[in-house]
C-alpha cells in the first residue's frame, strides 16, 4: 500500500503552537506506558514535514502533562455525551488537536472553528466525518454561533486559545456565549499570571528554537471571580487533571493543582455554566 504523502505547512506565531501541542501529544501517545491514547496524532506527525525536535525540544515531562491537559478535556467531553447522547461539541481554536478521534461515541456532532489557514491545514491533514463539520472564522467572530445546533445540549471548549486572546476579548467571547447558548458549558484552559507576564515581557523558547508566543491573559481565582460576574455565566469552577506516572506528575503537580494560594502557580482548567 503506498505510503500518505507528506504534509507541508508555514506556521509561525500562535498558529505554530498547534504543532507543539500535537507533537508533546504524539510523543507521550507512542510509550507502552502512555497516559493519552492517541494513534491519530502519532500518524499525523510522522507526515507533516516539519523539524519538530529542532523547534520544540525533547518531549519528555511536557509531553506527559500536555497528554494529561488533553485527558481532562476528553473526560469532561465523555461526561457530557453521557448525559446528551447525539450532543453538539463546539471545539474553538482546534488547531490540530484529534480529540473528536479519541472520544467519539458514534453519535456526537462536532463543530471545528478555527482561522482559514488552520482548517485548510486540518482538511488536508486529518480524516474526515460525516458528523464533522469546519467553519473558517475566528472564535471571536460571532457569525459561527448561527452554525450552532443546541437541539441535544451544547458543550464549547478552547483548549489552548484563551491565553493568546486580551482579557477584553475572552470577556467578550465568554459574554457572548453566555447570551446565546444558556444552558451550555465552556470547558478551557488558562495561563498563570507569572506565565503571562514573561511570555509579554520577555522572549522565552518553547523548549526548542520556537519562541512562545506572548500569552496576554491569565486565569487563577481572582479571574474567575471576574467572569462569575460577567453576564449569562452562572458558575465558574476549577476542573483537575488526572494523575500520571512519576513523582512530579503523579503527585507533586496534582497536590499543587489542588492546594489554595499556591494552585495560581499552575496551568489550570476551568468550567463555565453558562445561562
Amino acid at each position: 500500500m503506498a505510503e500518505e504523502p507528506q504534509i507541508s505547512l508555514d506556521l509561525s506565531g500562535v498558529p505554530e503552537t498547534l504543532l507543539w501541542t500535537l507533537y508533546y501529544r504524539a510523543q507521550e501517545a507512542s510509550r507502552p506506558d502512555a497516559v493519552l491514547q492517541d494513534p491519530v496524532a502519532v500518524e499525523l506527525v510522522g507526515r507533516i514535514d516539519y523539524p519538530f525536535a529542532e523547534r520544540l525540544g525533547a518531549a519528555q515531562g511536557r509531553a506527559q502533562w500536555q497528554a494529561l491537559r488533553s485527558r481532562a478535556f476528553d473526560e469532561r467531553t465523555r461526561q457530557f455525551l453521557s448525559v446528551h447522547p447525539g450532543g453538539t461539541v463546539v471545539a474553538l481554536g482546534e488547531g490540530l488537536d484529534t480529540a473528536f478521534w479519541r472520544v467519539d461515541d458514534g453519535q456526537v456532532r462536532w463543530l471545528g472553528i478555527d482561522l482559514p489557514a488552520t482548517a485548510d491545514l486540518r482538511r488536508r491533514a486529518l480524516p474526515s466525518s460525516e458528523r464533522r463539520r469546519q467553519l473558517d472564522v475566528s472564535a471571536l467572530d460571532e457569525a459561527w454561533m448561527d452554525e450552532v445546533d443546541t437541539s441535544r445540549g451544547l458543550l464549547l471548549t478552547a483548549q489552548g486559545l484563551l491565553m493568546y486572546l486580551r482579557r477584553d476579548e475572552v470577556h467578550r467571547l465568554i459574554a457572548a456565549c453566555g447570551r446565546r447558548f444558556p444552558g451550555a458549558e465552556f470547558v478551557f484552559d488558562g495561563v498563570p499570571r507569572w506565565t503571562s507576564w514573561v511570555t509579554t515581557h520577555r522572549k522565552v523558547p518553547a523548549g526548542g528554537s520556537m519562541p512562545t508566543p506572548p500569552m496576554p491573559w491569565a486565569m487563577d481565582g481572582r479571574e474567575a471571580a471576574a467572569l462569575r460576574k460577567l453576564p449569562g455565566v452562572r458558575a465558574v469552577v476549577r476542573l483537575h487533571p488526572p494523575r500520571g506516572r512519576g513523582a512530579l506528575q503523579g503527585w507533586i503537580l496534582p497536590v499543587i493543582d489542588r492546594l489554595p494560594l499556591v494552585d495560581a502557580s499552575v496551568l489550570s482548567i476551568w468550567s463555565a455554566r453558562l445561562g
